[in-house]
């Protein structure tokens, strides 16, 4: 599964778009009159596939540092948090820096494994920077999962977390068809922010539930349960602890508070539909 900055699974985020200018359209150039920038750059774009999929600070300052090294860098020095990093290092005797702005991210373990291997190819020397920096933008730029993937994705989460929640056959079913009209929604609100999406999505969920509840007599709660919980922030919540635990506190403290944001909205969107339907 794949999920938004929030920790919450939002398709709408999930589609990769590939650049205006694309990072291999400055390879040649770069490749050829100024590697030591181009070394720069494809630390710092390691950094950031790391940092949108959902790695943790330690392992992306980490991951920069080591390909920076393994390019001949001295003295390196890489800084990150969840909206930037940066990297700073020593070439040829020549001081060299770069940063790049992170505007959203997600979770995906397999871009992740996928930067961690360029990354241990290339200290080993199996690869060279050239086709590390080609294959990361390679990774950049791949395609995301499709809508029909994700809604069925949703709709496995959401019946597989009312069975656990003993959930009869309809109240799995409803959980599903929740869970999956809550994908479709947040797929179509692409353009607002995470929060309200969350917002949004919840008050289907819950609408969706007492609706299955009045018309099947079925247990509202346990459809509700279970098809909110693609809209919580798990995976963030542990990052952020990971982070504080290893002493990046900043990141920690900045990916808890984003993970009480989302549960607040969620929270929020339940408890407002509730209060909205009794009053009708």
């Amino acid at each position: 599964m794949k999920h938004n900055r929030q920790g919450s699974w939002v398709p709408g985020r999930i589609h990769r778009k590939k650049p205006a200018c694309s990072e291999l359209q400055v390879y040649d150039e770069l490749s050829r009159k100024d590697p030591g920038t181009l070394l720069a750059r494809t630390a710092v774009l390691a950094g950031r596939i790391l940092l949108e999929s959902g790695a943790e600070t330690g392992r992306t300052e980490d991951t920069m540092s080591r390909i920076c090294q393994a390019g001949g860098a001295v003295v390196t020095d890489s800084y990150v948090t969840p909206g930037m990093l940066m990297i700073s290092f020593t070439w040829h005797g020549q001081m060299i820096h770069n940063m790049k702005r992170i505007a959203q991210s997600g979770t995906d373990l397999g871009r992740i494994e996928q930067v961690n291997a360029l990354s241990r190819q290339l200290q080993s020397g199996e690869i060279t920077l050239e086709d590390c920096y080609r294959s990361l933008c390679r990774i950049q730029e791949e395609p995301g999962a499709s809508v029909l993937r994700m809604i069925s994705g949703a709709a496995a989460a959401g019946a597989g977390f009312a069975l656990v929640f003993q959930g009869t056959v309809c109240e799995t079913a409803a959980a599903a068809v929740s869970a999956a009209l809550c994908t479709l929604l947040l797929e179509k609100l692409d353009f607002c922010t995470p929060s309200l999406r969350t917002l949004l999505g919840s008050s289907l969920i819950t609408l969706a539930g007492v609706t299955a509840g009045g018309l099947f007599s079925i247990r509202a709660n346990v459809v509700i349960l279970a098809a909110l919980m693609i809209l919580v922030p798990g995976m963030l919540f542990t990052t952020a602890l990971r982070d504080c635990i290893a002493g990046d506190t900043l990141s920690g403290q900045i990916r808890l508070s984003m993970a009480i944001l989302t549960a607040a909205a969620i929270a929020l969107g339940n408890i407002g539909t509730l209060l909205i339907l009794e009053a009708l």
